[in-house]
């Protein structure tokens, strides 16, 4: 297995040196290349993401090979983060060990440190279509969709006082409260794509979609919290067949670096 691999490891850097190696008139006629690229987006949650979260950041790389009949062809992969909860701390970690002001009383009998956040990832591999127009014939708008997988959760952090530990939280007590939950992920994706002709500027702009039909990760649910009348409600054993839908959409912009290399320009002596 692992000479089989290697072997197509080393066809495909092979290839793509001998791409790279021959000079091309980016700014004549449509190249193959293949890039790599740097992106960053600023999302917004929908469906039920948006029960638990707020404004996201993702930051992430891709590969793109274009061919010479600009289709696209990406992997990519994408870290999850922001700090927008949409519920405060009793509402993440229930009411079975915070105060009546959400705090979790460390061992020392204090107010523990915690701070919690949004925490995933998602990677897809995508197909797509270069409209050329500008300036050059590998540039212009774009369109591609894809398949892949989501994982989002509750990132709980907290301090580990000498004097105050915050038992409760600790080691994997921490994942009965994270609501980890992950699946089969779908994305789209719309813009514009510039390779400059002096390939200084190859940036894009896009606008993306990404939904995913997701399930909890975690078995139990450790919160705990009470009716009226002082009844405790235990959430227990998580639904192993609720299915979430989880959507976020938003503005997404990339850099890239390509390994085309140009052709000389034309010089003319007299």
């Amino acid at each position: 297995m692992k000479k089989y691999t290697f072997t197509l490891l080393f066809t495909l850097i092979a290839v793509l040196s001998g791409i790279a190696q021959t000079p091309r008139h980016i700014e004549k006629e449509s190249i193959p290349t293949a890039m790599f690229q740097v992106t960053y987006a600023a999302q917004f949650p929908g469906l039920d993401t948006k029960i638990d979260y707020g404004f996201t950041n993702t930051i992430g790389g891709s590969f793109i090979y274009k061919t010479k009949s600009n289709w696209l062809f990406t992997a990519n992969g994408n870290f999850v983060f922001g700090n927008k909860l949409k519920d405060d701390r009793i509402g993440i970690l229930g009411e079975g060990i915070t105060t009546y002001e959400g705090e979790v009383i460390g061992g020392g009998g204090l107010a523990a440190s915690l701070a919690m956040f949004q925490r995933g990832f998602h990677f897809q591999a995508e197909i797509g279509k270069l409209f050329a127009f500008k300036p050059n014939p590998n540039s212009g708008f774009f369109v591609q969709a894809g398949i892949g997988y989501l994982r989002n959760r509750i990132r709980i952090d907290y301090q580990i006082e000498a004097q105050n530990p915050p038992y409760p939280l600790m080691d994997d007590y921490q994942y009965g409260y994270d609501r980890m939950r992950g699946g089969i992920a779908f994305h789209g994706e719309a813009g514009y794509l510039i390779m400059s002709n002096n390939r200084i500027y190859n940036f894009s702009l896009s606008f993306e979609v990404t939904y995913a039909r997701t399930k909890s990760l975690r078995d139990y649910d450790f919160r705990v919290y009470y009716a009226e009348d002082g009844t405790p409600i235990i959430k227990g054993y998580t639904d192993k067949n609720k299915r979430f839908n989880d959507l976020y959409y938003g503005i997404r912009v990339s850099w890239m670096i390509p390994t085309y290399q140009r052709q000389p320009e034309e010089y003319y002596y007299h």
